[in-house]
């Protein structure tokens, strides 16, 4: 199969499902961002929430699955979240999201079956698109021949990710899940990563074609943007990562249903049912899972809760 081994050799991590930072590339990339201004002073504000169950209180942590080294080091309130924290919860287990099952399942579902290819599925228009994106960046076009156009999308953005140092063993998930490991802290996960796969090919075939031209169109915007959400986290600014995920999400009302409403639903009852038991506990889910009216913050309130932003 022509994309099995440019997925190898690539080796693009499938635990960026879901996730603010790639959902924001792939979906539709903010343009006409503002400037990024230099983080000089102390935040008033970190990506992180307290919440006050019978039992405990949790941390919910907003995390980037992929970041630059310049997001480190984290500031102390997160920090000292964590050293609370007997238990963590993350949305999926990586090193599982990594393996070659998991590989060889999410092309099962992002390729096409054997007689039917990209061009025969796309508008003449949109292969001559790719064909020419392609050539800029050097890859070879018999290796996306039985790509459906979500899987383009997903492995264009995450090459161009890639090259702008942005790394998934960067992300604060992947960061927090590795110390608590060794910290012997009890590591609990929300999915699976088949669960992940399936939801993300359900999710991602919507409308693909149009996903795969604004893919297309906006990888040369990719550095503001993801420079501009990186800074809005260190920064806590919940408004900001609200208005980019918005942005985003706009004419993908099916995405936004299937990778945030009906997980932040089924996430909100897990978390309560944490925080009756006993040990505080850190939660780690993409940054765009906790803001908005669907987000884990607001429904949090709605059940009776009072989360503080740190």
């Amino acid at each position: 199969m022509p994309g099995l081994s440019f997925h190898s050799r690539t080796k693009i991590r499938i635990r960026a499902l879901g996730t603010l930072l790639l959902l924001t590339l792939l979906v539709a990339l903010p343009t006409g961002a503002g400037a990024v201004q230099a983080d000089q002073a102390k935040p008033t504000h970190v990506f992180l929430w307290s919440v006050k169950g019978k039992g405990c209180t949790a941390f919910l942590l907003g995390s980037l699955h992929a970041s630059t080294r310049g997001l480190y080091p984290l500031d102390v309130r997160i920090l000292k979240a964590y050293a609370f924290c007997p238990r963590g919860v993350f949305e999926a287990d990586i090193n599982e999201a990594g393996s070659a099952k998991a590989r060889e399942m999410m092309l099962e579902r992002g390729t096409y079956p054997k007689g039917q290819t990209l061009q025969q599925n796309v508008s003449v228009k949109t292969y001559r698109m790719l064909q020419e994106r392609l050539k800029l960046l050097g890859l070879e076009e018999g290796r996306f021949a039985q790509m459906r156009p979500w899987l383009v999308s997903v492995t264009l953005a995450g090459l161009e990710l890639k090259r702008l140092g942005f790394d998934a063993g960067n992300g604060i998930d992947a960061h927090f899940l590795r110390k608590a490991r060794t910290d012997g802290k009890k590591v609990v996960f929300f999915e699976t990563a088949g669960q992940q796969i399936d939801m993300l090919a359900r999710a991602l075939s919507d409308r693909q074609e149009d996903l795969l031209r604004q893919t297309m169109e906006e990888l040369d915007v990719i550095r503001q943007s993801s420079t501009d959400l990186e800074s809005a986290w260190k920064r806590g600014d919940a408004a900001r990562i609200e208005a980019l995920t918005r942005k985003s999400l706009k004419g993908y009302p099916a995405i936004e249903k299937k990778l945030f409403v009906e997980r932040n639903t089924a996430w909100t009852g897990k978390i309560e049912k944490l925080l009756a038991q006993e040990g505080d506990v850190l939660v780690v889910v993409g940054a765009a899972h906790l803001v908005g009216e669907n987000g884990l913050i607001e429904l949090l309130k709605r059940k009776g809760y009072e989360p503080v932003q740190e």
